[in-house]
């Protein structure tokens, strides 16, 4: 059966976590610790300090970069909202820039259009694991002295210009969430160089202790920790994870190959420079008289699973349209009138795109079925 989200999970995983449950060290210890060295050895960065998930990720990166109450962060509206979540929960103000119409990435040009004096940051979204131009972003960033912070919770092992997603901006956050390219069940993951910083977002995560931890506590901070049981799947699958991109890689090539030029039909774009880890493919119709709704039926009746996932814009979302009635940060942050907000090419991508399976347990057999089927859909 193919599905849409299937974790590469098997006998190494299985012992990792028996291992840690013999020796009975159940909380954030060592098998962590072990994880963040691997985890940083192969992204190249000099640290990587583990969290309960990528949302508690990109809040404590915002918080330890300094992004302060009634600060502007500019992102992006497509991709999962904790993204833009995360900037609220400092106090910050989401601005939101258009994306690419082919990579569905922020768009740079748009990003440099909404600075204004009170831009802190740039938080750019590698959105199904596809790379951002993070040659422009960064260049951006520089020339106007702004944070740059990735987000790169879908973008385990993708690359630009050679060099790991996640080692780019001042901190870049990763999750570990059960769908993605590399998992813990829940987790997640900052990576950065710099070693202040690295103590920093240490104590925030960890209730405001200092390095040797005990009870004495210098900042307020939160229990964003992880544990030795999601840390020791995660050890496994790091193994695992240059096999497993060159399984989606492998089945992302016989989409790209076997679509080519089908009239109507779209696949995400990677831009030059980039290297796609393939955590969602994503199909566009362009097709007026075939809505998504029709192309995922008709998906389905063959047995093969699809969906829309960002069809609503953040800030489109009820929880922003509404921001200045009921957010506790709206007692003293005027944020924007979000229901004025227009971004045409993220609204569009937003309704035209829909799901391909593309995880590692998808088989050649499956890719060339679900080819097949859409080469009659879009026929």
């Amino acid at each position: 059966m193919i599905k849409l989200v299937n974790p590469q999970i098997g006998e190494e995983e299985r012992e990792a976590v028996n291992a840690v449950l013999d020796s009975k060290y159940l909380a954030e210890g060592p098998v962590a610790r072990e994880f963040e060295k691997e985890f940083a050895e192969y992204l190249g960065t000099k640290h990587v300090i583990v969290t309960s998930n990528g949302t508690t990720a990109l809040h404590v990166a915002l918080e330890a970069t300094g992004v302060k109450p009634g600060d502007e962060v500019i992102t992006t509206a497509f991709t999962f909202i904790a993204s833009s979540n995360s900037i609220l929960f400092n106090g910050a103000i989401p601005i939101f820039a258009d994306i690419d119409p082919e990579t569905y990435n922020i768009d740079p040009e748009k990003v440099e259009e909404k600075i204004t004096k009170k831009t802190k940051a740039i938080m750019p979204v590698h959105i199904f694991g596809n790379p951002c131009d993070m040659k422009a972003l960064k260049d951006i960033s520089e020339d106007h002295n702004l944070l740059l912070i990735e987000d790169a919770c879908q973008a385990h092992g993708a690359k630009y210009d050679g060099k790991y997603i996640g080692t780019f901006g001042d901190a870049n956050c990763f999750s570990f969430y059960a769908s993605k390219n590399l998992v813990f069940g829940e987790g997640g993951a900052i990576a950065t160089d710099n070693d202040e910083l690295k103590e920093l977002i240490d104590s925030i995560r960890n209730h405001g202790r200092p390095p040797k931890g005990g009870y004495h506590h210098n900042i307020i901070g939160y229990n964003y920790r992880t544990n030795n049981i999601s840390a020791a799947i995660g050890l496994a699958q790091l193994k695992k994870l240059p096999q497993m991109l060159e399984t989606r890689k492998r089945n992302a090539s016989i989409l790209i190959k076997e679509l080519d030029g089908l009239e109507g039909f779209s696949l995400q774009k990677t831009p030059e420079k980039g290297e796609h880890c393939w955590y969602i493919a994503v199909g566009r119709t362009d097709k007026d008289d075939l809505p998504v709704s029709k192309i995922i039926e008709e998906l389905k009746t063959n047995d093969i699973p699809s969906r829309q996932i960002y069809a609503i814009p953040s800030y489109e979302q009820p929880a922003y349209t509404n921001i200045n009635n009921y957010y506790h940060w709206s007692k003293f942050i005027t944020f924007p009138d979000y229901s004025k907000v227009k971004l045409p090419i993220t609204e569009r991508i937003g309704k035209t795109h829909f799901e391909i399976p593309i995880n590692p347990l998808v088989t050649e057999e499956d890719m060339y079925k679900i080819t097949a089927v859409l080469k009659k859909i879009f026929a």
